[in-house]
């Protein structure tokens, strides 16, 4: 028998309701999660959901883990519209909860049980989560300055960037550290860096965040990383596709790979400039590169063995 709890993740406390019934409160530290692993076996719950909210769950889903109570953790978006659906238009902690719980009975099987994450892989996407963090505020930056500040503002946001500038490139070396402490890892990452376009920066993401290179087919894996477009037809009306969600950091490195192939002479870069001349406009173009690159790194996964462009003979022996 399936008994679901619906946990609403808050910074200082989490509010329980199992099967939608009364809300609990328990405090989010090691002590109050203790107290709810105890409380949820005692009730013979197997399935918990909750939803990703920056962090504050990473503790609870960290301690679930080690239990054979298999934890959901939904979007938050998806959450909302099916609270919509059934008619709670009123957001409280506690309704919340109960929300969750039955949203993981009505979808037993989406989102799918994650799996324990290694350590390794834990420290590879926070390393390069805060270098994403510090790229945007020197974009921010950068942007300031063209805004017509005051001189004295001026060498004050110079001084920011040039602070960051140095923390992303020591965030680079550290990274890279990080990812050539784990062999397995080390080893993936060598392995993508030979499709064209691919850099250690790229590599390093799709270890972090897509360890599903490899493992799927190219529909699955296309739609998981937010690459599949979706239709937009009612009737006669056939309106334009667009792709949307999937894992965004994962889908940001393969448009700047795709840009660097499409620069310089490849198969790719002919593959985008066919699509052009047919009428496509340019980001659907960039979006079928990326598409063809991640297939590309899929087969690398696969296979286990580097890429080999079409072009290059290969000697049989």
């Amino acid at each position: 028998m399936v008994v679901t709890v619906g946990v609403d993740v808050g910074k200082a406390s989490l509010d329980v309701s199992i099967s939608e019934g009364s809300v609990i409160r328990f405090d989010n530290t090691v002590k109050g999660i203790g107290k709810l692993l105890k409380h949820l076996k005692e009730q013979d719950v197997t399935v918990a959901v909750c939803e990703a909210t920056g962090g504050y769950e990473r503790l609870l889903v960290s301690q679930l883990r080690k239990t054979e109570i298999a934890i959901h953790v939904a979007h938050p978006s998806r959450v909302r519209a099916f609270a919509k659906a059934c008619g709670y238009e009123a957001k409280t902690d506690p309704r919340d909860a109960q929300v969750l719980s039955r949203y993981g009975q009505v979808f037993p099987d989406e989102p799918t049980p994650q799996r324990e994450l290694e350590p390794e892989r834990e420290a590879l996407r926070d390393l390069l989560s805060r270098r994403r963090q510090f790229v945007r505020q020197r974009v921010q930056e950068k942007g300031r300055l063209d805004k017509g500040i005051t001189s004295i503002a001026q060498r004050s946001t110079k001084r920011h960037i040039a602070w960051l500038e140095k923390e992303i490139a020591r965030l680079d070396v550290e990274y890279q550290e990080a990812l050539e402490k784990c062999i397995p890892f080390a080893d993936r990452a060598a392995l993508y860096r030979t499709v064209p376009g691919v850099g250690p920066l790229t590599s390093a993401t799709l270890v972090a965040y897509l360890p599903e290179l490899g493992c799927r087919d190219s529909k699955s894996l296309t739609s998981l990383v937010g690459l599949a477009p979706w239709s937009r037809d009612s009737g006669k009306k056939r309106g334009n596709r667009a792709i949307r969600g999937g894992r965004g950091s994962v889908r940001s490195a393969l448009y700047l790979c795709a840009w660097s192939v499409i620069r310089h002479d490849s198969e790719l870069r002919r593959f985008y400039q066919r699509l052009r001349q047919r009428g496509k406009p340019g980001n659907v173009a960039v979006v079928a590169v990326m598409r063809k690159l991640l297939l590309q790194l899929n087969a690398v996964a696969r296979r286990g063995t580097p890429w080999v462009p079409k072009s290059v003979p290969i000697m049989s022996s």
